[in-house]
């Protein structure tokens, strides 16, 4: 409660006026004193909702405490990228050695479909050889039976 003062005229010399003029401010701030206590007394009692309140978040602490138990919530940025780049490094390794096996593989297969040309062109050469051997063997023995004939007759 406010109480606006109105404005007194210009100060008197008078003792009395003055102890009038305080004994009024006096009551006055007496009576707004009585006011504000008994206002006070009309005021709610919070109390059981306070207790309740207080409960509640006593309740929200115990969550949280259990929340922040887990192994999860144990994890920050730093720790899941370190993880992570573990990882891809552990699985980059990994395929290195999968395609260094598969190369090794692949060589050693590609090794032996050359060794199955080789011998294959070996063998047409022989064949040729074979062929044109065969076929100068027998012009050869031609031409001598033609001159044991001619030698004959």
């Amino acid at each position: 409660m406010t109480v606006k003062r109105t404005s007194s005229p210009a100060p008197s010399n008078n003792a009395a006026e003055a102890f009038d003029e305080l004994r009024k401010e006096v009551s006055l701030l007496h009576a707004a004193i009585e006011g504000l206590t008994a206002a006070k007394d009309k005021l709610p009692d919070y109390s059981p909702t306070l207790r309740k309140i207080e409960a509640r978040l006593d309740n929200i602490d115990q969550h949280i405490e259990s929340i922040r138990d887990k192994p999860a919530m144990r994890l920050t940025p730093l720790t899941l990228a370190a993880e992570s780049h573990e990882a891809s490094r552990s699985y980059g390794a990994e395929d290195r050695k999968s395609v260094a096996d598969a190369r090794a593989e692949l060589a050693r297969s590609l090794g032996r479909v050359e060794g199955m040309i080789k011998r294959k062109r070996s063998n047409a050469e022989q064949d040729w050889w074979v062929t044109w051997a065969g076929a100068g063997g027998l012009l050869l023995g031609a031409f001598w039976t033609l001159i044991g004939v001619a030698a004959w007759t």
